[in-house]
């Protein structure tokens, strides 16, 4: 019962709230704050895809924006979502698409099969595998061995694959960088090996960047294509209102706080500018492995760009089956967003107000929900736990009805079902991450 009692201990003390069995306040107080948090974001978001619909629809049928190379990473991943990845690749339509590159993130024997998809997929396009003994993160720019890998990547005529020691996705991501820059793309597109993209995604993302010289990345709609268990099946719906809904009222501020890794593109003036920060980032004096996403987004806020996100940039990626490995993911995620704080902190000041509240809201609402549930079973009357169980359904229920008019599809009804699994795994992730940020390592591959 004591580790039960913990969160309501911590909250009765930051907020001196009074607690009795008739204390209404509280649920009510709780249940308000949700339906305006709600009707907030839903309002904003509705504004951006808004926005963004007029914005595509008085765009030239024939329009062509930044150059853009594409960049995927992965290392030993599953042949046939690999596969999948790599013909998505190239069915990709958009005229100032200038590279497609694959990092492998290992180079032994055991690796080997990615770089033969990879050539079976391109191989009526001049493609090339290359294989260097070093990281490009651990020599200096002007070293002779990066310098003439990083050109033959640049200039090499068809689609490459690199395969290269393994250290982690950062060390992969950023010999791509490095090539990009080599050859003088103006934005990369970023993607995982699990991941399919749509055709039209680089023209959707580049035209994202093109509405101000100030936006300096951008994500689009990131769906999942393997439901086939409730846990999957639960994120997918959860995945739609995280980006239409939460990064699109994030967008319409233009202070989206992570681009997410299977999909997003950034300006490389800016990459340029931070990833040498971005690939040694350590913290409690540790090489940071996971949180690369997260992480380069924060950094192009801090240099006072904007981010934005598109509904019409769509692709469909891969999300834990199981519910063990899906609250391992989230601890991951949830250990980068605290690790994150300090730098979003610092560049408030830069951005719309809307930044500091969504963080807030982020890191607050866990523990609020943790309170009131504690409280309920604890010192609530059998109306006030009823009450707190209607204001969630509530909410449920609205963001159902959103969903359901936006997308046209019924399956959106489950979502209130989703409240079981966040309160089950993604609450006591979020409390885990927080008392095991020194671990660095744990939930990564």
């Amino acid at each position: 019962m004591g580790i039960f009692l913990l969160p309501y201990a911590i909250l009765k003390a930051c907020f001196h709230l009074q607690v009795s069995a008739g204390a209404w306040q509280t649920s009510l107080t709780y249940g308000m704050l949700m339906t305006a948090d709600f009707f907030a974001v839903i309002c904003f978001s509705a504004l951006n895809r808004r926005r963004v619909n007029q914005r595509v629809k008085k765009r030239d049928p024939h329009w062509v924006g930044l150059s853009t190379g594409i960049l995927a990473v992965g290392y030993r991943e599953d042949p046939n979502l690999l596969e999948g990845c790599l013909k998505s690749l190239r069915a990709i339509r958009y005229q100032r698409n200038q590279r497609v590159m694959l990092v492998v993130d290992g180079n032994e024997q055991q690796d080997e099969y990615m770089a033969q998809i990879f050539m079976k997929i391109f191989e009526t396009q001049g493609a090339a595998v290359f294989r260097p003994d070093f990281l490009c993160m651990d020599r200096e720019a002007s070293d002779k061995a990066r310098e003439d890998l990083v050109r033959q990547l640049a200039y090499h005529p068809g689609p490459v694959c690199v395969m290269q020691p393994h250290r982690g996705k950062r060390s992969a991501m950023y010999t791509g960088f490095a090539a990009l820059l080599q050859q003088g793309i103006e934005s990369v597109v970023v993607t995982d090996s699990d991941t399919y993209l749509d055709p039209a995604v680089c023209k959707e993302l580049a035209f994202a960047l093109a509405e101000s010289p100030i936006v300096g990345a951008a994500t689009g709609d990131v769906r999942i294509y393997n439901t086939g268990t409730w846990v999957s099946f639960l994120s997918s719906l959860r995945y739609w209102f995280a980006f239409n809904l939460e990064r699109g009222a994030q967008s319409y501020h233009s202070v989206v706080n992570c681009v997410s890794g299977p999909l997003g593109i950034y300006r490389m003036s800016i990459v340029a500018d931070v990833m040498d920060s971005w690939v040694k980032q350590s913290f409690l004096g540790v090489l940071c492995t996971y949180g690369d996403d997260r992480h380069l987004t924060n950094l192009v806020l801090r240099e006072g760009y904007k981010v934005k996100f598109s509904h019409y940039a769509v692709c469909y990626t891969d999300t834990p089956i199981r519910f063990i490995a899906w609250v391992t993911q989230q601890t991951r995620w949830s250990k980068s967003f605290f690790r994150e704080i300090p730098i979003q902190l610092g560049c408030m000041h830069l951005h719309s107000p809307w930044m500091t509240y969504a963080l807030l809201y982020q890191l607050i609402y866990p523990m609020m929900m943790i309170y009131n549930l504690v409280n309920c079973i604890y010192f609530g009357t059998g109306s006030q736990i009823a009450w707190w169980m209607f204001s969630i359904m509530l909410v449920g229920w609205m963001k159902t009805a959103y969903a359901v008019r936006v997308t046209k599809d019924k399956k959106f009804f489950f979502t209130t079902i989703y409240g079981f699994l966040y309160m089950l795994g993604y609450v006591p992730a979020k409390i885990y991450a927080a008392l095991t940020l020194y671990d660095n390592s744990w939930g990564t591959r």
